[in-house]
């Protein structure tokens, strides 16, 4: 059961609010983002895909500007990297280069409106992966712009069952509320855009955050917690077992929360 969940309507506007915030911000935002995250390093040690030397066949929701993708790329030499790279905001995948890169060459890009997909109950059927191809399933700095637990849980299933059985799903959960500073950043964010928007009340760690010095536009951010983070693994318990969790990133080391699971 849900608890303090908010109307689709209003998380459906809220995500409006955040794909217009992408597109708006989309060369800036990739500016910032081409680093590797520091989780990554710790992602490929648990699963051990450096060992290996076979293809290792990728899927990748909300891509972004294909960052992982590249660090992939150079984290692992000796395998050759293909899959699918999944996002509806052109600008910063093609402010990836991909079409520069021989690494990615062999990724196929879908546009595809994730948060529409999870409205309609179709996000799996939707996603050009065939089930059960890829040998690894991700989703990096997305989660949190998910509003209702119900899509989080769709979202979680379809990476999934687009794996293969013995290969893994990779997902982060951002808590920026760890942070002190972002946690004030985000309470005074969130006031000035529902006064300026008319948005009513948001539910408990959801927030309306900015960019920069960018005036009017926002982008919808839920804090998680554990019990929430709990509930997510035990929807997806029949058809994934967890390996491993743990905090990364940012300068205090646990800004996200990674989860990893081995697809039975």
């Amino acid at each position: 059961m849900e608890l303090h969940e908010m109307d689709e309507g209003l998380a459906l506007r809220l995500c409006a609010l955040t794909g217009e915030f992408y597109r708006a911000n989309a060369e800036s935002f990739s500016q910032t983002r081409r680093s590797p995250w520091q989780g990554w390093v710790r992602l490929l040690e648990v699963m051990g895909l450096a060992a290996e030397r076979e293809p290792l066949c990728v899927l990748d929701l909300a891509c972004g500007n294909l960052r992982f993708e590249r660090y992939l790329a150079d984290a692992l030499p000796n395998r050759m990297l293909s899959g699918y790279a999944v996002d509806n905001c052109d600008p910063l995948v093609e402010a990836g280069g991909r079409n520069e890169s021989d690494a990615l060459s062999r990724m196929s890009f879908q546009n595809l409106d994730a948060i529409e997909r999870l409205s309609a109950g179709c996000l799996r059927e939707a996603l050009e992966a065939p089930d059960a191809s890829c040998d690894l399933a991700v989703s990096f700095g997305f989660m949190h712009h998910v509003p209702l637990e119900r899509w989080r849980a769709g979202l979680l299933r379809a990476l999934v069952a687009k794996v293969r059985p013995g290969g893994f799903v990779a997902v982060s959960f951002w808590r920026f509320l760890n942070s002190d500073k972002l946690a004030r950043k985000a309470e005074e964010t969130t006031s000035r855009a529902r006064a300026e928007l008319g948005i009513p009340e948001l539910s408990p760690n959801d927030y309306l955050l900015g960019w920069q010095d960018t005036q009017g536009l926002y982008r919808y951010c839920h804090h998680f917690d554990e019990p929430e983070i709990e509930r997510l693994l035990a929807m997806v318990a029949d058809s994934a077992d967890l390996v491993s969790r743990f905090e990364a990133d940012g300068k205090t080391g646990n800004l996200n929360e990674y989860v990893v699971l081995r697809v039975k």
